[in-house]
């Protein structure tokens, strides 16, 4: 008779370490890829009517222009237009720069805590905007196709 030795466990202990590799795999895949389904998000619910920002900055500044981050971004057509207005919040007083992914104009504003600025004939395919703080914080936000 030949004798052999039980491995109580070990069946456990392999599954176990497949849930950790997978859990680590997933959560890689989500650092990487995660800005870019925000993205998606954004323009799929800015295409739907609704206005969105995508955080690309925060935190909260002191009051010292160069910690001044951009808190809110808006973008929306002006009617019957190509022209984009914006309106940014910022958490202290600031020049920020608004540039356009379509057309790549940009203008400089100063805020404090709100500005609102119009980027005149962007074209009227859909799009996005850019906020940069002074300090280097940034936030996006789409506009729909011209009406």
């Amino acid at each position: 008779m030949k004798q052999t030795t039980k491995q109580d466990g070990q069946g456990l202990v392999e599954y176990a370490l497949i849930l950790v590799l997978v859990a680590v795999v997933v959560m890689a895949i989500l650092t990487v890829l995660g800005p870019q389904v925000g993205n998606v998000f954004s323009r799929v619910v800015s295409g739907l009517g609704g206005v969105t920002t995508n955080n690309n900055g925060g935190g909260g500044g002191n009051g010292n222009p160069s910690e001044a981050t951009v808190t809110a971004v808006t973008a929306w057509r002006a009617d019957g237009t190509t022209d984009v207005v914006v309106t940014v919040s910022v958490s202290a007083s600031t020049n920020v720069t608004v540039e356009d992914s379509q057309s790549g104009k940009s203008t400089s504003v100063s805020c404090n805590p709100d500005c609102t600025v119009t980027l005149p004939a962007v074209g009227p395919d859909p799009g996005s905007v850019t906020a940069t703080a002074d300090g280097g914080s940034s936030m996006a936000a789409s506009y729909p196709a011209q009406n």
